[in-house]
């Protein structure tokens, strides 16, 4: 299959689907566990709130500290149960896409690898913050030497003085002054999240199978995983681009939900006050994401990812399938 031919891919994944007899169910079970994850992990961090709201007094401090590093750390949480499920739900696609045997205890995978799984996903994070720490340089230079400053120079050139100079935490401690200052900076931000844009997407791509790779190869460490995903890509990002554009009515429901799972935010942006407090607002939203959420992996998911699978194979070199994807049968 060829991966220019994105028409004969996606309804090749249609068919696919079709003669999967537990595709559906897989789908149900991961965003059931996903849905479930996030309202348990939001409702501990409501707990948490205000069981440090009644906490007070000096002899309550290390109470607090516990309950405030325990708020912190479940969002990581829920982020690696996250990453983990994704990973063994794109394995349970891989084998819908090559018309072979699939079960829930698939889903089980990412946690089978998370070590393989953390480090490349640490090496990738790596990559992306040496991609923003140039583009900062780069943007930043831009900025200072075109007339793009002139705004933060006229903001500075008053306030700058003996004193500011040797004391600039007093300068940025007022918030007017900050405001200021952060207004007129506006042009840097937005060259700056240009140039990340222009740097960050060819790496994104390019790194767009290593999940497939560290799928179909348990053997390989993380630098070779990015590696192997290097060079599928190498000629093929355009091709994979246009895969991505024929989507759009995926992404855009994808954007959509997310909107919505902001309403709160949005609605005061537009000055729209609800008849309840704000923390009601926060979790009505809340909730109709986390049910638009679960019909959008329920109803469009699985077509988009069997679609890249496909894509996947279709790019990837031609060897014997191994692999515990392929061949053991406790991790079907």
């Amino acid at each position: 299959m060829n991966i220019r031919d994105v028409k004969s891919i996606k309804q090749f994944a249609g068919e696919r689907l079709e003669q999967a007899r537990d595709a559906k169910k897989i789908v149900l079970i991961f965003a059931g566990i996903l849905t479930a994850t996030s309202v348990v992990l939001t409702l501990a961090q409501f707990l948490l709130d205000l069981q440090i709201g009644k906490t007070g007094g000096l002899g309550s401090m290390g109470t607090r500290s516990v309950l405030s590093t325990i708020k912190q750390v479940l969002p990581i949480l829920g982020m690696i149960i996250s990453t983990c499920l994704s990973v063994g739900y794109l394995a349970c696609m891989l084998r819908v896409a090559r018309g072979q045997y699939v079960s829930p205890k698939t889903l089980r995978l990412g946690f089978d690898r998370f070590w393989v799984l953390l480090r490349k996903t640490l090496l990738e994070g790596l990559i992306y913050l040496g991609a923003a720490m140039a583009s900062m340089y780069a943007a930043m230079f831009f900025y200072m030497i075109t007339p793009l400053s002139r705004g933060l120079m006229e903001v500075l050139t008053p306030l700058l003085s003996e004193r500011t100079l040797s004391d600039p935490v007093s300068l940025l401690s007022d918030p007017q002054i900050y405001d200021q200052i952060v207004g007129s900076m506006l042009p840097f931000f937005v060259l700056f999240l240009v140039v990340f844009c222009l740097v960050a997407i060819p790496i994104a791509y390019r790194y767009r199978m290593a999940d497939y790779v560290l799928i179909d190869h348990p053997e390989k460490g993380a630098f070779a995983i990015l590696r192997e995903s290097r060079k599928m890509m190498r000629g093929n990002c355009l091709n994979l681009l246009r895969m991505d554009l024929s989507l759009w009515w995926y992404y855009g429901a994808v954007v959509l939900v997310t909107l919505i799972g902001y309403g709160d935010l949005v609605l005061s942006i537009l000055g729209v006050a609800l008849p309840w407090s704000e923390d009601a607002t926060y979790y009505l939203f809340f909730a109709v994401y986390q049910l638009l959420q679960l019909g959008l992996c329920v109803w469009l998911r699985n077509r988009v990812e069997t679609t890249y699978a496909l894509s996947y194979d279709a790019i990837r070199p031609q060897e014997p399938q191994n692999g515990a994807v392929l061949g053991n049968i406790f991790q079907m």
